[in-house]
């Protein structure tokens, strides 16, 4: 069983990340210590507040029920308990109550007993859904026990208001951690977005391209432009040597190909084996000129001096015009308006395009049964939207799947590589064929023909419909 791959996240998110949760983790800290210290204060207060009240009251209840012919209900209504507090009086085994629609039989029994046994005691508890705090007094001079009942309704508001303004204050918190993460990152990558950049272009092939100088990557800038600069020499010598080469092999090539020739004309009158010989020779010497010719036009192609002339190219045209000029001609087929399609490009390398395919189905795939002219759109379309296509259809047994990302490049014959004789092919054809095509924006690939055989597709930008 294949394991996942683990999701890597890259600088940018790292340090939003890093900063968001940095931010949620101080302001989420200093939010509950905040609201657990002030709801301590409040409610210390607020209980504070309210004993002293329900003492004073206590001690008014005390004096007024020890004048003579006292009367409890007279008592309670004399006081004036604030914020909607009640008060309780408990004598014997009734209650008396400041309000006539609240019995004194709400306040808990444990709470009361603990009360009746001359002990001072507060308690919070919730009635009726609302918390309220509880607060008893025994007064053993004239046999009673005072309560008040007050509700904790306010401080409660103003704890929900202060738990909301710090929850909002530590999730704006963290936004503006996220915001600064984000600016701070950019900040941070925008050199490593130039090295990604200046890389780009010169995988591309733009070598003299080079990473500005920066204070906070010197040393690596130093590097890759001293690398870039080693590489790009590198290359345009071997190149000048690849050319130079080519070039200085084209006079010998002539030489040798005409006296090939002139031996050639005497072949009738030569041995048997002689004649075997001389023809064998002519032979590889065409193919070792075909290959000069070849690398000759690589070569200026990787030296940047490839003299490429544009023109307005009908691609359909130039379609018939190669396949006719084979022996035996090669049948075209142009799909709906395809035959109005024209491309921006050099007409004498499309040709050539066209011509080694050509050439690479007699040689490797029984000979091409076809060839055709379409339209498709992609990422490799024109200014309209659109792309044209050629494909070359052989009658062979196809290429299998593994080789044909290789079947582009140079001197690679796929199974018959290392076989000499095996083939008359260079290895050449179809990595000028990829050669060209990229002069010209375009994309080919190998693939398969419906029924067997092998299909090379070129795809073209349309600049003209």
């Amino acid at each position: 069983m294949t394991a996942r791959r683990r999701r890597r996240f890259g600088l940018h998110a790292k340090v939003i990340v890093a900063l968001a949760v940095g931010a949620a983790l101080v302001s989420a800290v200093l939010a509950l210590s905040t609201f657990f210290f002030v709801r301590r204060d409040l409610v210390d207060q607020q209980i504070s507040s309210i004993l002293r009240q329900t003492y004073a009251d206590a001690r008014l209840v005390k004096l007024e029920l020890g004048a003579p012919s006292a009367h409890i209900g007279n008592a309670l209504a004399s006081l004036a308990p604030a914020n909607g507090a009640l008060a309780f009086v408990h004598h014997g085994r009734k209650w008396y109550s400041s309000s006539a629609s609240v019995s004194g039989k709400t306040i808990p029994r444990g709470f009361t007993r603990t009360v009746d046994r001359g002990n001072t005691a507060e308690q919070r508890v919730t009635l009726d859904g609302t918390p309220t705090l509880v607060v008893g007094v025994p007064i053993p001079s004239i046999g009673v026990e005072y309560f008040e009942e007050h509700p904790l309704t306010e401080l409660a508001s103003t704890l929900r208001v202060l738990a909301t303004v710090l929850t909002t204050v530590a999730i704006a918190t963290t936004v503006g951690g996220a915001l600064v993460g984000w600016w701070t990152s950019r900040r941070l990558v925008r050199p490593l977005d130039e090295v990604v950049l200046a890389a780009t272009d010169i995988a591309g092939g733009t070598l003299d391209r080079r990473v500005p100088a920066d204070p906070d990557l010197e040393p690596l800038v130093e590097s890759f432009n001293s690398m870039v600069s080693t590489l790009q020499e590198r290359i345009e010598r071997d190149a000048r040597f690849a050319a130079d080469v080519t070039h200085e092999l084209r006079s010998p090539i002539t030489t040798i190909s005409a006296s090939v020739e002139l031996l050639g004309s005497y072949a009738g009158s030569l041995p048997d084996g002689a004649s075997f010989a001389v023809t064998t020779l002519r032979l590889e010497v065409d193919r070792f000129s075909r290959i000069v010719q070849e690398l000759i036009e690589i070569a200026g192609m990787d030296a940047g001096a490839a003299a490429v002339h544009f023109t307005d190219v009908p691609l359909a045209d130039l379609a018939r015009a190669t396949a006719a000029a084979r022996r035996p001609p090669v049948p075209v087929t142009v799909a709906g308006d395809a035959g109005r399609l024209v491309v921006r490009g050099d007409k004498r390398r499309l040709r050539q395009v066209l011509v080694n395919l050509l050439d690479n189905a007699d040689t490797h795939g029984g000979g091409a049964v076809g060839m055709a002219v379409g339209v498709a759109g992609g990422s490799d379309a024109g200014v309209d939207g659109r792309a044209a296509t050629i494909t070359v259809d052989d009658a062979g047994p196809g290429v299998p799947v593994e080789e044909r990302a290789r079947i582009f490049d140079r001197f690679y014959r796929g199974a018959a590589s290392g076989r000499r004789g095996a083939t008359q092919g260079t290895g050449l054809g179809l990595a000028l064929v990829a050669e060209h095509v990229r002069l010209h924006s375009g994309t080919v690939a190998m693939g398969d023909r419906p029924g067997g055989g092998s299909r090379v597709t070129v795809k073209l930008p349309v600049v003209e419909p």
